[in-house]
């Protein structure tokens, strides 16, 4: 059975370790996502920062995603929460956990709570399938920049929850 809930600081250690595994793939795509190199102690403090939400099977965390509030230290580019820092347990990929978690937030968390006209998150154009992904789930690029420090140009998506 699956459980979708706000992650908290007794979850940190874990989300960590998920988060560095499975964003270690990307190290040699030429694509700079911060999550790809965050330490510990970064990564903990943006957990404290930024609602973070896990999608848990059988009481394991699967999959998480965050919600970068446009008043918080790292806004996106539109005055609505950004999502990022999406990221699936690498033992658990291709199940449809991440999709079934965004399901989860959109319903829960941006539709019921937040009543949000849209959201937005990005991506990085030089990823093999992640825009297509976004693409499947009703999202659509509306910006492409290059962003100060990074190596890979930002797609930046937005999707109609009306």
């Amino acid at each position: 059975m699956n459980t979708f809930r706000l992650l908290n600081e007794e979850d940190g250690r874990v989300w960590y370790r998920i988060l560095h595994e499975s964003y270690q793939s990307l190290a040699n795509m030429g694509i700079s996502f911060e999550a790809i190199t965050a330490q510990e102690e970064k990564a903990l403090k943006w957990l404290r920062d930024n609602p973070t939400y896990g999608l848990f099977d059988e009481g394991e965390l699967v999959a998480s995603a965050t919600l970068r509030m446009p008043w918080g230290p790292q806004p996106g580019p539109r005055p609505v929460p950004h999502i990022g820092w999406i990221v699936t347990r690498p033992e658990k990929k291709h199940q449809g956990y991440s999709r079934k978690l965004l399901a989860k937030l959109e319903e829960e968390v941006l539709k019921k709570q937040l009543k949000l006209p849209y959201v937005t998150l990005g991506t990085a154009l030089e990823h093999p399938w992640l825009a297509d992904y976004y693409r499947s789930l009703g999202f659509k690029v509306f910006d492409t920049v290059q962003l100060p420090d990074k190596k890979h140009h930002t797609l930046f998506l937005k999707k109609d929850l009306k």
